[in-house]
């Protein structure tokens, strides 16, 4: 709405396209035509288009590039909707000089909006997906440690003793948390990156132990490998948790 009432105003106070040569007594209203159509595509890209585009509009995957690629499209519907508008109403001649004259006008007209918002949405982004976790050690009635691994929609989460936890591998978006219950090997997937779940554990025996790999120390049982690339035998599972290079360090804590 706001991008129409903006529009209609423009047209108002400044008169391009010799809108100050029009002798049509309604001709405010009918520019209210050009406000109504700016806001109908602009509702549609808004509200319809992440509809069909969901990996491209989805917060998470948010980078400033698609935010100005998305501002160009949103120019590019309002200039092809306001021509063909125009063309209904005042008989313009479809060409595409009008097309490229209207669309100078349309970024003359929204390129400080256009800073403004695209700036407000990097400093939202930037707030959101930077507000650091806070971490509360959980103690159960029988006085465990336990964990509390929260998944980036800050809803989805595992809470387990801390002994509990084997090892957590990380795939794209996604880590999988392998565990035990009743000493039977189990595992829960959260959408979140390590290095995400990795803030949220206190415990100094549950490290990062490769690029995709957290491990609990207390579960290994041997190491095997050299300082190219060790591996972790863990009790309960049969996985083999690799240690990388500049991680080595770690097999001393081990001896």
């Amino acid at each position: 709405m706001g991008e129409g009432i903006f529009l209609y105003l423009f047209f108002v106070f400044f008169e391009p396209f010799d809108i100050s040569e029009w002798t049509d007594p309604n001709k405010y209203i009918e520019l209210v035509g050009f406000a109504l159509v700016t806001t109908v595509f602009t509702f549609l890209h808004r509200q319809v288009m992440p509809k069909f585009f969901p990996k491209f509009h989805d917060e998470k995957n948010w980078v400033i590039w698609k935010e100005i690629l998305s501002v160009l499209i949103l120019l590019l519907f309002i200039t092809t909707g306001n021509v063909l508008y125009g063309a209904v109403i005042f008989k313009w001649t479809l060409s595409v000089f009008i097309w490229i004259n209207f669309f100078l006008w349309v970024i003359g007209i929204a390129v400080f909006p256009t800073i403004f918002w695209v700036l407000s949405d990097y400093i939202y982004q930037l707030k959101k997906y930077s507000k650091p976790i806070e971490i509360h050690s959980i103690v159960d009635k029988a006085g465990n440690e336990k964990l509390k691994l929260i998944a980036e929609n800050e809803k989805d989460y595992i809470e387990i003793k801390n002994i509990d936890l084997l090892y957590i591998e990380s795939s794209d978006n996604y880590c999988t948390v392998f565990y035990l219950k009743e000493e039977k090997e189990q595992k829960t997937l959260l959408r979140s990156s390590l290095s995400r779940l990795e803030t949220q554990i206190l415990d100094k025996n549950i490290v990062r132990t490769h690029r995709s790999f957290i491990a609990n120390l207390d579960h290994v049982v041997k190491v095997t490998g050299n300082a190219q690339g060790y591996k972790l035998h863990l009790k309960f599972t049969d996985y083999l948790v690799p240690v990388a290079r500049k991680f080595s360090f770690l097999i001393e804590r081990l001896k």
